[in-house]
């Protein structure tokens, strides 16, 4: 098959949670021996430089990288607010350079498949309606209006206000693009429980964020110092929401037992402010880390400390997948079907969390059970190969446009 892929962040190097999915996704369909072509987004936030090859992935993807400007202005935004209904974070990604080279490819190729991954790529369903009857295929990679819901949720003030009306429109959004797709890829059950609410008839198979099991080890040697530690995009506002409470509620909790203990922050972007408030004793603060795989090695507990978001979350994937012990809360393991206390840890209050650390650190046999189970989880269930396989047997089913 050839398949256009169409991304609003050009996915590689694969930093966050998005940019991994969609990766992810194109090397094993062209693993599997299709012709993938991806249009990505080139966008400040996310920006790389197409020429330099040190980036790029190995695999053969024909990559079409389209420079789109969506920072955020003060006056659009407040433009956007009073004078229109649809979410500034979707008309950020509207790009009349972009909409010209999708249809250009559109125009040159005879595609099998369109896959939309995210939810502001919609904007560009009625530009490929015109011009090719291709089945589409949106790739939803979470329930984007929950995000900015919990957000305001645990936001005050003018925030929470503008949070709230954001959200209130996203949620217009997703509501105006359900069934105008051919077919419905969710990355969770859940996900695909909130769009079956939202009224969705057409086919749909939940294909989560896989793992490439052969790059996995476990590795927790008992005389090494224990450390805790977290890896993610520090850009995000839930990760830094999730990091401060950490830092402020828990971390103490966790020092007075174990007074020697580091807990080590790493991630990229992270904003001034947020760099500042996360100094404490025992923190140790790495800012955008070269080598994520090394990172993981390195450390013992890991926690992913969410109260908002959506979707799943894939560095948790990544440190079950390492065989690391993890601590996360009820929203942290989302989307992902995990036992409490068999492949990892839940806990929403700060002494419950901190006490599942320090028997974490005090039990290396505990650490060590639970890291094998953790590994059995990741094979059983998200084989990158294995998952490819169910979505093309999927998309084979979906043969024109009703």
């Amino acid at each position: 098959m050839k398949i256009l892929q169409v991304t609003n962040k050009v996915p590689f190097p694969p930093r966050d949670g998005g940019a991994i999915a969609s990766l992810t996704l194109a090397r094993e369909l062209t693993k599997a021996g299709h012709d993938v072509v991806v249009l990505a987004m080139n966008t400040p936030k996310h920006f790389v430089d197409p020429e330099d090859p040190s980036l790029r992935p190995k695999e053969k993807i024909q990559w079409e990288i389209v420079p789109v400007n969506t920072q955020i202005r003060l006056k659009k935004l407040i433009s956007n607010l009073l004078f229109s209904k649809l979410p500034y974070n979707a008309v950020r990604f509207r790009s009349n350079d972009f909409r010209l080279k999708l249809l250009s490819l559109l125009s040159e190729n005879k595609f099998d498949f369109i896959i939309l991954e995210n939810l502001y790529t919609g904007l560009y369903l009625n530009d490929i309606r015109s011009h090719t009857d291709t089945p589409v295929v949106l790739r939803a990679h979470n329930i984007e209006h929950e995000i900015w819901a919990r957000t305001a949720k645990s936001s005050k003030g003018i925030k929470r206000l503008y949070l709230s009306i954001l959200a209130r429109r996203i949620r217009r959004f997703e509501l105006s693009l359900v069934n105008r797709y051919d077919a419905l890829v969710p990355i969770t059950e859940r996900d695909a429980e909130h769009f079956r609410e939202f009224g969705n008839t057409r086919p749909c198979h939940v294909m989560p964020t896989g793992k490439d099991l052969t790059e996995q080890s476990m590795d927790d040697p008992i005389y090494r110092d224990v450390t805790v530690a977290h890896l993610g995009a520090l850009d995000w506002l839930p990760n830094q929401q999730g990091i401060l409470w950490f830092i402020r509620q828990v971390w103490p909790i966790v020092r007075r037992e174990i007074p020697g203990i580091e807990f080590h922050l790493a991630g990229r972007n992270a904003p001034g402010l947020f760099a500042a408030g996360v100094s404490a004793p025992g923190v140790v603060f790495h800012g955008e880390v070269a080598d994520a795989g090394a990172f993981i090695r390195e450390h013992t507990i890991f926690i992913v400390p969410l109260f908002s978001g959506s979707g799943m979350r894939i560095k948790l994937l990544d440190y079950l997948s390492a065989g690391k012990a993890t601590v996360t809360t009820t929203i942290g393991a989302e989307g992902i079907p995990v036992k409490n206390k068999k492949e990892t840890f839940i806990a929403d209050q700060p002494e419950e969390f901190a006490n599942l650390i320090i028997t974490l650190a005090q039990n290396a046999g505990l650490r060590r059970e639970t890291g094998t189970n953790a590994m059995l989880f990741i094979k059983n269930n998200f084989d990158n190969k294995l998952l490819t396989n169910r979505l093309v047997e999927f998309l084979k089913t979906i043969d024109t446009r009703s």
